[in-house]
């Protein structure tokens, strides 16, 4: 099996598709099944399966048969760099995954400076749910996210602390406080946000012997600006969660201060590539326990 034949089931599972991942390798659709059949073959096994309601899925053997395949491109573009070092040049490949908050306040960033600095470099973004990104990670499909904790089963860099704050229609009794405490909030209706918030949230309520009181769960922070705005409770968000809010909506910050972590994330960090060694130290240098 060759290079070209891993990348190609590589790609496929990252287009969910024989044509699109054809077209990014310029090869025709029939060239692409026969070579799918041909791997199969060799392999003894099926990897790839197609049905009406979930259309191109990998098969179990085959979705594991992935991570070592993409482990194989790894260290082959280790060899690239190492080639392109010795003769002055900077290539590569940095995949990278962060959650929608990320993608919209610190990526642009990070990569407009990357393409400065590293032209050669090919960089890819996936944008998803913290939890995705870590399945991600666990996948090797990306290279290198951006999640909040809980962490534990990754190498970690930590980039910055994000405070807690308390969105609130205008017209809340709370907002008339000057400060916010957790025991503030027991017999709140919460909206909850989903990827991480929940965790760190119902620890907070757990340290004075509290639980929350959660009316719903939302997957952005968008859908609970605007539940707040007709009054159907408050959430509990950071603020580098927020751009701007509507009139109606405004906050109070949690007191004793409450901070989340976000951080950088990889497998292993004495295994990364060169790519992904410069979006770590790009990263840090622009965003390192700095304020936004």
């Amino acid at each position: 099996m060759n290079k070209s034949q891993i990348e190609l089931i590589v790609r496929i599972s990252e287009t969910k598709s024989f044509t699109k991942a054809g077209e990014s390798l310029h090869m025709t659709q029939p060239a692409v099944s026969r070579t799918v059949s041909t791997i199969e073959s060799q392999l003894g096994t099926k990897l790839i399966t197609r049905d009406k309601k979930n259309g191109l899925c990998f098969t179990d053997v085959g979705e594991r048969i992935l991570v070592v395949f993409r482990n194989v491109l790894s260290e082959l573009q280790k060899v690239d760099e190492l080639v392109a070092a010795e003769q002055g040049l900077e290539i590569g490949k940095i995949h990278i995954g962060a959650y929608r908050t990320a993608c919209t306040r610190f990526i642009p960033k990070i990569i407009s400076s990357m393409e400065d600095q590293y032209p050669g470099l090919e960089i890819k973004l996936s944008e998803g749910s913290v939890d995705q990104v870590k399945a991600w990670l666990h996948a090797k499909y990306i290279d290198v996210g951006i999640i909040i904790p809980p962490n534990k089963e990754f190498d970690i860099i930590p980039l910055m602390k994000d405070q807690l704050i308390v969105l609130m229609h205008s017209n809340h009794p709370l907002y008339q406080k000057e400060t916010i405490t957790i025991p503030d909030l027991q017999d709140e209706d919460i909206l909850i946000g989903k990827g991480g918030y929940e965790v760190h949230i119902h620890t907070l309520f757990k340290e004075y012997n509290l639980t929350p009181k959660v009316r719903f769960e939302m997957e952005y922070i968008e859908t609970g600006v605007s539940m707040i705005q007709e009054g159907l409770g408050i959430t509990i968000t950071t603020k580098k969660n927020i751009w701007s809010l509507p009139e109606q909506v405004v906050f109070r910050e949690l007191k004793p201060d409450v901070f989340r972590d976000i951080n950088l994330a990889v497998l292993d960090i004495k295994d990364v590539s060169k790519a992904t060694d410069a979006f770590i130290q790009t990263a840090l240098t622009l965003f390192n326990n700095k304020d936004i």
